[in-house]
């Protein structure tokens, strides 16, 4: 079924995108162990989550647009650098359907911001590839980390996963390292003097010590239903990346490279869920269009793709079920 999918077409993919969308809207909300956000997570991240509306469904449909955003805006990045086949929006019906798999709308919003923001840092990293001064486009994408590292502070992480992708690009010269460097720093000195300049720099530092004081890399005890989905889900991303990395060596070296740093991205988006420890949860819709951008990339390369409807299927079914309360 999923490969008929893939080759169906934009306008029946698209059908599917709104249906996995309109099943996160009308569903309960879900009863995830985990549903807050942190209050002292970052300035950014707790101003957005101070400001959403009182209104219940105005939340949900800011999170369904986020998301919406968030799936359209990665299917576009893979097919402008040749991830992705051209006229699909397959990986994003596909990511709608995992992205049923996150928490309630308002302890999901802000982490959606910083998924959109660091998208545009994995776009900016693959147009490095073939650029003979590449200055701008690795400042524009260290300033993205910088402002997603302001939602949720493990996004710094992803300063890694660029220079990963300077050796993947074998960039060796000092002015591009020293450049990702001064644009992770550009939005910080900006915020510094925001609390400065309103006599708040005490309390600037205060809450970012209290986010390292009070971090915790032990994971939140999951229900068994949840463990299983995680476990469902690690299953689906250890199988699809396989497949991935085995496909990267056939691939023109320009694909290729950009194919692995794709890997690094998830691998990066992994690390970064895995020591957010208590609050890992709320790091899971980064980690959702990588397993999307890995699992339709199988999907379509696959002869039958029943065992992979099969992994599919049970997985929205169990997380339904969750949804729903059963």
């Amino acid at each position: 079924m999923l490969r008929k999918l893939s080759k169906s077409g934009i306008y029946l993919q698209t059908i599917f995108i709104f249906i996995f969308l309109g099943v996160y809207m009308i569903t309960p909300l879900p009863g995830f162990t985990i549903q807050t956000m942190p209050g002292n997570a970052a300035p950014l991240g707790r101003l957005i989550t101070q400001n959403l509306p009182e209104n219940r469904f105005a939340v949900k449909f800011i999170a369904v647009l986020l998301i919406l955003l968030n799936i359209t805006v990665f299917n576009f990045i893979l097919r402008r650098h040749d991830l992705h086949q051209r006229q699909s929006v397959f990986t994003a019906a596909l990511a709608s359907g995992f992205y049923l798999f996150t928490g309630t709308p308002a302890a999901m919003i802000a982490p959606l911001v910083a998924v959109l923001m660091l998208q545009f840092s994995f776009d900016s990293a693959m147009k490095i590839y073939g650029v003979t001064n590449p200055y701008d486009t690795i400042l524009n994408s260290s300033i993205t980390i910088g402002l997603a590292s302001m939602i949720q502070p493990l996004a710094v992480l992803f300063l890694i996963f660029l220079w990963m992708a300077f050796f993947t690009l074998r960039i060796s010269a000092w002015r591009e390292w020293v450049i990702s460097l001064l644009g992770l720093l550009i939005p910080y000195i900006y915020l510094a003097f925001w609390f400065f300049w309103t006599d708040r720099l005490d309390l600037a530092i205060a809450e970012y010590a209290d986010f390292f004081r009070y971090l915790s890399l032990i994971p939140v005890g999951h229900s068994v239903r949840e463990t299983g989905i995680l476990a469902l889900l690690g299953l689906i991303l250890i199988i699809s990346m396989a497949a991935f990395v085995n496909d990267a060596g056939d691939k023109i070296i320009s694909i290729r490279k950009k194919m692995w740093i794709g890997v690094q991205f998830t691998l990066i988006s992994i690390a970064a869920m895995v020591l957010s420890g208590k609050d890992a949860m709320l790091t899971m819709p980064l980690v959702l269009l990588p397993v999307s951008m890995m699992f339709a990339h199988l999907v379509t390369r696959s002869k039958r793709s029943w065992p992979w409807d099969l992994l599919y299927g049970i997985f929205l079914a169990a997380i339904i079920a969750i949804r729903m309360g059963v």
